[in-house]
């Protein structure tokens, strides 16, 4: 399995013209607020400040959010610790740091690239564009990866008709286009990865190599979003699927390398995430930690019904494509359930975590937004539904789907962000209470919307602050959304480059001495965390 095959060159291009209107149509490039600005603070602050002292990052970034964010004071929050407190994940801005240093680099040498007079914070535009357009790439990156994957369901047309349906049927539509600088497009990126790599070596005992591959993104997956770290499950039932199948004579010889596989993945794993941790130990005084407290979670799963059902982000009436998805997962053939059970569990996983934690609706965000880590699998799943239909009607169906798909979420995020249909939270801390409404007046407020949509198309398709809007309102060419793009891409570009070379490389020395030296590297940024922060 190839991340580029010769034969794909069709669909690659017809993924490329889905996304860049899509761009046109929806893409924001916006300052941060809310959970963007804790995302992105890591980074500001390690690379300007060499710091986790977040009181003056919040400040700065009052300069350009929302009021309803500064009221709420954050950077007066502190922890037991002394801390300014910051409730989330630091995976977004390992991801950022490589670009946001050669962009701070850039405005160094080029001062022309700020406005005069500007002393320079990490929030000017030069910067905020770029980690968006980052953000944005990486997330067509997960529906490629989610694309390659799908092949190994279905024929390669059905394959990607999945990856463009799933593109405008879950909440990702908004956070890759509208709300970049969140989490989603990172998670859903870093896990396909997961996946892909798994993939490679799923019916075999993997090498070392393999094994600290797959161990090392598992661990950048769970930076991004913790639960992510649940995607240990596939290498650990592939093992056991593998091992089984071997004679009982061999079982005991196998079982070596398996567990020798397994710890090194666990091992690659746990060094990668050992950068959270250290920052929960100077944020919060513990390498393991809850931060939003321990009662956040009840592991009973009180929330499943609600989570799967609720007109206020329930999966049914918000995402209802999950159901289909799960469905293929059950119906592949006997030959393809190596691949896609162990994915169904993970997925099951993914639902046993958002039913237990207290806000299951996941704050105040669009649609089930969780369920976007799991986008690959989701996408394999509907890939196999749909290969699972007759073959004649496979095509009809599946574009019929991606239309009705498509412009229910379209009508949600276009008049359901915030709680304008289907319910609202009326407490968020402590108790975590909501208010939905029945589902059928969730689908009379839904048919409603529409048709308000449909009366006014130019409101309804042309959103405000994306390329169109600019255009069309305001007569301004969108040169920010372009240039941004574009530099991003050629920043990705040479990354690419550089792990394909890594990829291709056979002396096992190199590869040893190279995954040596990016250990040293994280154990250094370890232990100067914990002595210099």
């Amino acid at each position: 399995m190839q991340i580029f095959e010769r034969t794909d060159k069709r669909h690659f291009l017809i993924l490329l013209v889905t996304f860049f209107i899509l761009c046109a149509l929806l893409l924001s490039i916006r300052p941060p607020t809310w959970d963007e600005v804790s995302y992105y603070i890591y980074a500001r602050s390690f690379l300007f400040d060499h710091d986790l002292h977040f009181a003056n990052d919040f400040q700065l970034s009052y300069a350009v959010a929302t009021p309803d964010f500064i009221a709420k004071e954050f950077d007066k929050a502190l922890t037991d610790t002394g801390y300014v407190v910051n409730l989330f994940a630091i995976g977004n801005s390992v991801l950022w740091l490589p670009w946001l240093a050669i962009l701070r680099l850039a405005v160094q040498t080029l001062p022309a690239l700020i406005s005069p007079d500007t002393i320079m914070t990490g929030f000017e535009p030069i910067f905020i564009s770029n980690l968006t357009a980052l953000s944005v790439l990486l997330g067509l990156g997960a529906f490629w990866l989610a694309f390659i994957l799908t092949k190994q369901v279905t024929v390669p047309h059905i394959a990607m008709l999945a990856a463009l349906t799933m593109l405008v049927s879950t909440p990702l539509l908004h956070y890759q286009f509208r709300a970049a600088m969140n989490s989603h497009a990172f998670s859903a990126f870093t896990t396909a990865l997961v996946v892909f790599v798994w993939a490679t070596h799923f019916r075999e005992i993997g090498t070392l190599f393999q094994a600290a591959l797959l161990g090392g993104l598992i661990g950048l997956a769970a930076l991004v979003r913790w639960q992510n770290l649940m995607y240990m499950v596939l290498p650990l039932i592939a093992v056991v699927m593998v091992w089984w199948k071997f004679p009982k004579s061999q079982r005991k010889n196998k079982t070596k390398q398996a567990v020798l596989y397994l710890a090194l993945v666990g091992g690659a794993a746990l060094i990668v995430f050992a950068l959270q941790m250290a920052v929960w130990k100077v944020l919060y005084g513990s390498f393991f930690t809850i931060p939003q407290g321990s009662s956040f979670m009840d592991w009973r799963a009180p929330f499943l019904i609600p989570l799967l059902f609720s007109s206020f982000r329930g999966l049914l009436p918000w995402m209802p494509i999950f159901f289909l998805a799960v469905l293929g997962l059950l119906l592949v053939p006997r030959a393809q359930r190596p691949f896609a059970w162990p994915l169904l569990v993970v997925l099951l996983l993914e639902m046993y975590i958002n039913a237990s934690t207290r806000d299951w609706f996941a704050g105040a965000g669009f649609g089930p937004r969780r369920f976007t880590s799991e986008l690959a699998i989701l996408v394999v799943g509907y890939g196999a539904f749909l290969n699972w239909l007759p073959k004649r009607w496979r095509l009809g169906i599946g574009i019929i789907l991606a239309i009705i798909f498509g412009l229910h979420q379209w009508v949600l995020m276009r008049f359901g962000l915030v709680e304008r249909i289907g319910g609202q939270p009326l407490s968020m801390t402590p108790t975590f209470t909501w208010h939905d409404i029945p589902l059928t007046q969730f689908m009379r407020d839904f048919f409603q919307l529409l048709r308000q949509g449909w009366e006014r198309p130019l409101d309804f398709f042309v959103v405000p602050e994306s390329p169109l809007y600019l255009l069309v309102h305001d007569q301004t060419f969108p040169t920010t959304h372009l240039s941004s793009l574009l530099l991003t891409a050629i920043f990705l570009m040479f990354v690419f480059c550089g792990v394909v070379w890594l990829v291709k490389i056979k002396s096992s020395h190199i590869k040893a001495a190279v995954f040596a030296m990016m250990g040293a590297f994280l154990l250094f940024s370890f232990w100067w965390i914990m002595t210099t922060m």
